[in-house]
């Protein structure tokens, strides 16, 4: 149903008003952030770049390829087969090189402005608005590439994984913190006191891994660095949560950043979910008990959800909003219009001409920026 001009402006207010209270927000960036800047990050066109180069009798690959075949996805394709370790060790390598082949080719358009990342906008947003006594925005993805940190990077906001160190970074979540603080004074008893007061940051939970982590398979040890996204080093592998059962596998193996995520989905009071399907429990599971707990705010932008999803997500709380684009008559994606299902009416609501559903107009109509 098409809004009316006065429900459009009862949006755009509620919206306003939503973002413009003083809560600590955590942002959750799925694959679709990604694929906006470059489809190829998206799960069917890593299926066809794993097909070419898997070789055929890898064993138990043949059962993948079949169901590939048959029309699954490449998440139900690796899920419930049994891999002996040396295939799943070439498709995570294989997915770690195609995902850092892409990265490496969108690198410096990225940090040099003449490619934006379609959330630099509302990063940017956000990162201004941080309050002065917990300047931080958390953000959790299970991105691999690292748009995010171009962005960071191009647009000088700061930024940590959790990993201290140069050239080569190692894992230690409570000295990265300290790294961000800077030397202040407060007045106790008529006396000033030195202190630390904590400086504006982005605190990123990369809790699939990411193409710059690299892991010695002898000693089990992981490393953070750059100058290896783009090759590995011989003898080194990606920490990468490839699709399937692996997914889940390296997840439970990568503790002390899917524990940092989760205790700061604990701790948040409002969430912002851009590009996501909501079809990996294991990481929005928090989320949902939040929002369900204390009917908190959860803000969706995403291209599109299954109906399922969105009556799912709306039993949440009476605070959820979802924007999503619209379809035209024949049922095919029209990006130009933007559908809301939120607390202001029961059925969803068309405002036309406006991509509220795309973080670059979100953030310039309902954020300023």
């Amino acid at each position: 149903m098409k809004a009316t001009p006065k429900e459009k402006k009862a949006i755009l207010n509620g919206l306003i008003e939503l973002l413009s209270q003083n809560r600590r927000w955590l942002l959750f960036v799925g694959t679709g952030a990604s694929c906006e800047l470059d489809r190829r990050l998206g799960m069917p066109e890593l299926a066809a770049h794993l097909r070419s180069k898997i070789p055929h009798d890898a064993l138990g690959w043949p059962d993948i390829r079949s169901r590939l075949d048959s029309g699954q996805s490449l998440e139900m394709a690796l899920t419930g087969v049994a891999l002996p370790p040396k295939t799943k060790s070439l498709i995570q390598q294989e997915t770690g090189a195609y995902v850092a082949g892409i990265d490496r080719e969108l690198r410096d358009d990225v940090l040099t402005g003449c490619k934006r990342w379609v959330g630099e906008e509302l990063v940017n947003a956000l990162g201004q608005r941080l309050p002065p006594y917990n300047p931080r925005l958390t953000i959790v993805t299970p991105n691999y590439d690292m748009l995010i940190e171009y962005s960071c990077a191009k647009n000088t906001m700061r930024y940590t994984s959790g990993h201290v160190g140069e050239i080569i970074r190692t894992w230690n979540w409570q000295q990265a913190q300290g790294n961000l603080t800077r030397a202040s004074h407060v007045v106790q008893s008529s006396k000033k006191v030195g202190t630390r007061e904590p400086l504006p940051r982005i605190e990123l939970h990369k809790v699939h891994g990411s193409i710059n982590l690299i892991r010695d398979p002898k000693s089990g040890r992981q490393w953070e660095c750059d100058i290896w996204a783009e090759k590995v080093p011989d003898g080194f592998e990606r920490v990468v949560a490839v699709p399937g059962e692996q997914k889940f596998e390296s997840y439970a193996s990568n503790v002390p950043v899917a524990n940092c995520a989760l205790e700061a989905e604990a701790k948040a009071a409002a969430f912002l979910v851009i590009g996501y399907g909501f079809n990996d429990a294991h990481l929005h599971q928090g989320i949902y008990d939040r929002v369900r707990r204390n009917d908190g705010p959860l803000l969706i932008l995403t291209l599109e959800l299954t109906d399922n999803r969105i009556t799912e997500l709306r039993t949440l709380g009476k605070r959820v909003w979802i924007l999503t684009a619209s379809r035209d008559a024949s049922g095919n994606l029209d990006m130009d219009h933007t559908v809301i299902h939120c607390p202001l009416s029961d059925s969803p609501l068309v405002i036309e001409d406006e991509k509220l559903w795309s973080c670059d107009s979100f953030a310039k109509q309902i954020l300023g920026d």
